[in-house]
């Protein structure tokens, strides 16, 4: 078949690793591990789906190799392979994997250092006994926050020794490839890094010394497991002031190569610039790709990118430009496993993309097993089918409102074989909150999703779709359905204020949907992440903006990595007032009145305040239908105001049951 992604889909070779395509599922923490660091069924089931998918190399994420010298899980169950143990349970995973079509590797970490964040590994510790992290020097991570114990000499050349012992263990398990983890601040990382190592020892006090702790662990690994093919992951910037660049990397890298290292695997950020780890919908696409670039033209040893590359065009041209060998998608596999099948098939129309939210990273920081907003079967491959089956009868199904709960209610219903039909007000799928999702600056991303069910929807022939129809409860009842899912969305929250009827006052719904102008001076009530956005579409317009808010800081409902980058990106506009620990006591024609938490009232004058205090489920016809039509179900904002991920795992779970 004829493709314009002949280089994503040429073979490529690590070492003699050959692989088929040029397409890498890379590391991203599950926490689907047993508390003791052992591979379950569900890791195996998860990896396997996206090597059926069509990747040609998955790479298992962070395993830890000497969790007796760096005593502290830098995640709250990461996998282990300080033990033989561990070997049996590996190898049905590598032989899981084998047989779905694709090669893997594993990314063996020496160690958490002072970025673990997790607890002892010697569990029921957390509370009874301070167990300290330990690293180059005592230096802290700045986001751990934990006390940090200096590694001694002999207990740097143990983990040396004992991280070799891993790699023998790795080979042994059935795997293609050992990654070394040097990257993203942790303990390897570290050791590399001027931020963290200031040691005066031979592990070191120059760029020689720093560099050693990493060269002697290669060393280790090519000992005790001759002929396996290494690949050194590594932040080629860390993004921090006095942290390591781009022009160290680069001798580094060259120093990679001429130690028998087979490939860079290169990234960037630590846990000081996490959004350079994670880059949020507020960095570009491909916002990682001029540091492959930068080392790629430095050594011959094949290079690997990543950072937002869910867009296969993007890939595509990565490839094409030479900026880089291989090419990772990571967030973009855990929304569309079968993303590189796709790419093979030219369907990339249907690929469902990534958004960039960044609520996989979230899940896994607050110590959660990894999921997906977009795709409610990650994580939970052993439970649900790719394409669900087919229910034992056929029925009617009436879904009210195509937002994301019910734009996925109707799609999984219609490929379980119900005849489907979807009414939406608006003239287009999506055509309510999701679409002012997308409006603020650098939020176009969220247009993946609908442009995921319209390529869905064209083919499914039982799923009829209307548009530009509000549904009443006798529009419902004329169906003569099966089941109704109501799916209508919410409206904003209007409390009870004085002044709230004002002319000077709309709702940040009206602004962003461009139904209502503002201009002048303008005061947002309400810092959520609704307030903050539309705080940042006036900011673009030259406006001034001040934003109230009763908390004592702003976006709190939006994810930390989301959040710090459009905080910063904030603080670099002109215009912006930022009030907190404040309440509007009353809106006047000329403004606002606040008060905080002493009583003290504040005057802020306002051409117009924008309200944005939250959302209120909107149902406006589920009392008319609870007598007249048999099974219904509520789902998403019209049930209870939260987030696109829970409306889109209910519209599954519904459709799925139906």
């Amino acid at each position: 078949m004829k493709t314009n992604y002949e280089n994503l889909l040429k073979p490529g070779n690590i070492g003699k690793l050959e692989l088929k395509n040029r397409i890498i599922f890379n590391p991203a923490e599950t926490l689907y591990a047993t508390v003791y660091g052992e591979v379950t069924q569900r890791i195996i089931d998860y990896y396997v789906r996206r090597a059926e998918g069509g990747t040609a190399l998955a790479v298992v994420h962070s395993t830890q190799a000497c969790t007796k010298l760096d005593p502290i899980d830098p995640f709250p169950n990461s996998l282990r392979v300080d033990d033989n143990a561990y070997i049996p349970m590996l190898f049905d995973l590598t032989e899981a994997v084998h047989q779905a079509g694709a090669k893997i590797a594993i990314n063996v970490s020496a160690g958490g250092g002072a970025q673990a964040s997790g607890f002892p590994y010697d569990r029921g510790l957390e509370g009874v006994k301070d167990i300290d992290n330990v690293g180059p020097t005592e230096k802290m991570s700045e986001v751990a926050r934990k006390k940090v114990r200096r590694l001694s000499i002999d207990e740097i050349e143990k983990i040396i020794e004992v991280y070799g012992l891993a790699a023998r263990r790795v080979k042994t398990a059935g795997f293609d490839a050992f990654y070394i983890h040097a990257f993203g601040g942790y303990l390897t990382a570290e050791f590399l890094s001027p931020r963290f190592n200031t040691r005066d020892d031979k592990y070191g006090k120059d760029f020689e010394g720093r560099l050693r702790f990493l060269l002697e662990l290669i060393e280790s690994c090519q000992k005790n497991a001759p002929d396996f093919p290494l690949v050194v992951r590594i932040s080629i910037d860390e993004f921090v002031p006095d942290g390591r660049g781009v022009e160290d990397s680069i001798k580094i890298a060259k120093r990679l190569e001429e130690a028998g290292i087979d490939a860079i695997d290169a990234s960037g950020g630590i846990y000081e610039s996490m959004h350079m780890i994670c880059p949020p919908v507020y960095l570009p696409k491909g916002c990682l790709v001029d540091l492959a670039a930068a080392i790629k033209k430095e050594v011959k040893i094949p290079v690997i990118t990543q950072g937002k590359l869910y867009d296969p065009d993007i890939a595509e041209q990565v490839l094409r430009e030479g900026k880089a060998d291989f090419v990772a998608v990571v967030r973009g596999m855990l929304a569309d496993p079968n993303w590189a099948n796709k790419v093979r098939e030219s369907q990339t129309d249907e690929i469902r993309k990534c958004i960039s939210c960044n609520r996989c990273i979230e899940r896994v920081v607050f110590g959660l097993p990894i999921r997906c907003v977009l795709n409610p079967v990650t994580g939970r491959e052993g439970q649900f089918e790719e394409v669900p089956p087919k229910a034992p009868e056929s029925k009617k199904v009436v879904v009210v409102g195509a937002g994301p709960g019910g734009m996925e209610a109707a799609r999984v219903a219609a490929q379980r074989g119900h005849s489907v039909k979807l009414f939406e007000k608006t003239g287009e799928l999506g055509g309510g909150q999701l679409k002012l999702a997308t409006i603020p600056p650098s939020r176009d991303e969220i247009l993946n999703i609908k442009e995921y069910y319209e390529s869905q929807f064209k083919k499914l022939g039982n799923l009829k779709v209307v548009l530009n129809k509000e549904v009443t409860a006798d529009d419902v009842v004329a169906e003569k359905s099966d089941v109704v899912v109501l799916a209508t969305g919410a409206s904003p929250l209007i409390p009870k204020m004085e002044g709230i009827n004002n002319s000077n006052v709309v709702a940040a719904f009206d602004v962003l949907a461009g139904k209502t102008e503002v201009s002048g001076k303008v005061v947002i009530a309400g810092g959520g992440s609704i307030g903050v956005e539309t705080a940042d579409m006036l900011l673009e317009k030259g406006m001034d903006v001040t934003i109230v808010e009763m908390l004592d800081e702003i976006a709190l409902d939006e994810e930390l990595i989301t959040r710090l980058t459009l905080l910063f990106g904030l603080q670099q506009k002109e215009g912006l007032k930022i009030l907190t620990g404040h309440k509007i006591e009353k809106i006047t024609k000329e403004g606002v009145v606040t008060v905080d938490k002493d009583s003290n009232k504040t005057t802020i004058p306002a051409d117009y305040v924008v309200t944005a205090l939250g959302t209120t489920p909107y149902n406006p016809i589920e009392k008319e239908l609870e007598a007249r039509v048999g099974k219904y179900y509520v789902i998403g904002d019209a049930k209870q105001s939260r987030k696109i991920g829970d409306a889109i795992l209910e519209g599954f779970s519904v459709g799925y049951q139906i």
